[in-house]
């Protein structure tokens, strides 16, 4: 039997959908983190094992793994040959790895032309148009993903380094964060050593709790954020007369801090990612 799977992968986790040759769900579960920039091994790992989960919660044999063919949207598949050499490490009989912007993209918005900002732990900002589909951003939190929960993260950190340095004003949000690391500098610069994406991430919600708080430090961080979103969601192409969804576990919080013409053509997505996923597999495979 052939099967057909669709992944969605990125920093903080990654969910994987099992359909029949149809597009009909038979089971979907959830793993670890897959972003094969920041850890190609261990995002085989998790993604292998969510489909394993999700062929035994279907009843299906684990064996049939090797006969399915699958779309995997993955974060930092856009960076170095990391897609290429995941894709050699499969065990699917067919598989296509895209950016997790792609199948966002295309579970949002289908086959329509428009654009979405996917923030989350990431961020990346796509459209299509008359000339095809392009993306932009994504290109990591320490050069890229801007709004993301991460950018967010690291912002707060290098804030709260220039607060207890005094280069700057404290306020509460940076001080209840050093009194996290026992108001030690270098306690701080050690842990963001050794931070992934998603330790960052974990930051944010702190953080767009204290600029609503009117927090000095919350306030500089959002404000800045909020000014690279919508600068972000303007290259892609923006046009309040097409498609344009606001994505992610940060989406709706920056699309209700953006200027109300995000705000009046913003419009519930199709689907999620993983919808995305499995369509692109149906268009690509249903016949494979």
């Amino acid at each position: 039997m052939s099967y057909l799977i669709g992944v969605d992968g990125g920093g903080t986790g990654c969910r994987v959908v099992v359909a029949d040759m149809a597009g009909n769900v038979l089971a979907e579960s959830n793993g670890g983190a897959a972003n094969i920039a920041t850890n190609l091994t261990s995002s085989k790992t998790n993604i292998l094992g969510a489909v394993e989960k999700a062929f035994d919660k279907a009843g299906l044999k684990r064996a049939e793994i090797a006969n399915c063919s699958a779309v995997l949207g993955l974060a930092g598949s856009n960076l170095d040959n990391h897609a290429a050499d995941f894709n050699r490490e499969l065990p699917f009989k067919h598989s296509q790895i895209v950016n997790d912007s792609r199948i966002t993209l295309e579970g949002a918005i289908g086959a329509s032309q428009g654009c979405i900002a996917a923030i989350g732990t990431g961020s990346v900002f796509a459209c299509r148009d008359h000339q095809g589909v392009r993306m932009l951003g994504g290109w990591g939190f320490l050069l890229g993903d801007d709004g993301s929960g991460a950018a967010l993260g690291l912002e707060l950190f290098r804030r709260s380094i220039l607060a207890a340095d005094g280069i700057q004003p404290h306020s509460n949000l940076t001080r209840q964060f050093l009194s996290g690391f026992d108001n030690q500098i270098k306690n701080i610069v050690k842990a963001a050593a050794e931070y992934a994406p998603k330790d960052f991430a974990k930051y944010a919600p702190d953080i767009v709790a204290a600029a609503k708080a009117d927090d000095v430090n919350g306030k500089l961080i959002m404000t800045r954020q909020v000014d690279l979103v919508a600068k972000s969601i303007n290259a892609t192409g923006f046009d309040p007369a097409k498609p344009f969804c606001m994505l992610g576990g940060l989406g709706l919080i920056y699309l209700k801090l953006l200027p109300q013409k995000y705000q009046q053509a913003a419009q519930p997505p199709d689907g999620d990612a993983l919808f995305g996923a499995l369509r692109m597999a149906i268009q690509l495979f249903a016949k494979a």
